[in-house]
C-alpha cells in the first residue's frame, strides 16, 4: 500500500470515529461513477504504447535512410559514385539529427527504465551524427582525379561505416518487460522492426 493510500485510509478511520463520537450518521446518496479525468499523457499511468511508438519513430528518422544506401554499381563514374555517397549520408544525418530532436520530445516513460533507455540513445545518437559528419567530410574530400586514392579512401569510409553502431533504446527495455511487449504493439516499432537493423550499412 503506497503512502498516499495509507493516509488516506487512517483521515477515513479517524472521520468514522469523530462522527461516531458526535451521535451522527451520513447517507450518500447515487451510484459510484468512474474518474473522468483523462489518463496523463507522459510518465506513470500513461500509455505504454503510445510512449513506444513516438520511441520508434524517432529511430526511424534515420533508420529509413540509412538502410537505403545506393547501388555503386549503377554509377556512371567517380564523381557520380562520391555525389550519391555524399547525398546518401548528408541525408543520414539530416535523420539522426530529426531523431534527436524526436527524442527529446517523447516525454517521461511510464517506467524509469524507459527514461534510462531514451537517455543512452539520446547520447549515442549524438556519437553516431559526429562519426557519420567525419565521414561525410572524408568522402566529400576525395579526389576522383585520382582512381586510386579514391577507391582506397571509399573503402575505408565504407568500412568505418559499416564499424558504426546505431542505439537502440527499445532493444535496451529488458529492465522493462511491460515496456517491451507494449514496442510490440506499436506500429512504427513494427516499421523498424521490418527494416532490419538501423545501422547504417
Amino acid at each position: 500500500m503506497t503512502r498516499s493510500l495509507r493516509g488516506s485510509a487512517l483521515a477515513g478511520a479517524l472521520l468514522a470515529a469523530v462522527l461516531a463520537t458526535a451521535g451522527c450518521t451520513t447517507t450518500l446518496e447515487g451510484a459510484p461513477v468512474a474518474d473522468s479525468a483523462p489518463a496523463p499523457a507522459e510518465g506513470p499511468g500513461s500509455d505504454p504504447v503510445a510512449w513506444a511508438g513516438r520511441v520508434c519513430d524517432a529511430v526511424l528518422s534515420f533508420a529509413t535512410p540509412a538502410t537505403s544506401a545506393p547501388d555503386f554499381a549503377a554509377s556512371a563514374d567517380l564523381p557520380s559514385v562520391q555525389r550519391e555517397f555524399s547525398n546518401y549520408l548528408g541525408g543520414v544525418v539530416t535523420g539522426v539529427q530529426q531523431g534527436r530532436a524526436q527524442l527529446a520530445e517523447v516525454g517521461r516513460a511510464p517506467e524509469p527504465a524507459g527514461d534510462d533507455a531514451v537517455s543512452r540513445a539520446a547520447a549515442e545518437l549524438a556519437a553516431l551524427e559526429d562519426d557519420l559528419t567525419e565521414v561525410k567530410g572524408t568522402v566529400d574530400g576525395m579526389d576522383a582525379a585520382d582512381p586510386e586514392a579514391f577507391m582506397t579512401t571509399l573503402t575505408r569510409a565504407e568500412s568505418a561505416l559499416t564499424g558504426l553502431t546505431a542505439p537502440n533504446p527499445v532493444g535496451e527495455l529488458g529492465a522493462a518487460p511491460r515496456l517491451q511487449r507494449a514496442a510490440e504493439r506499436a506500429e512504427p516499432c513494427r516499421q523498424l522492426s521490418a527494416l532490419g537493423t538501423p545501422a547504417p550499412r
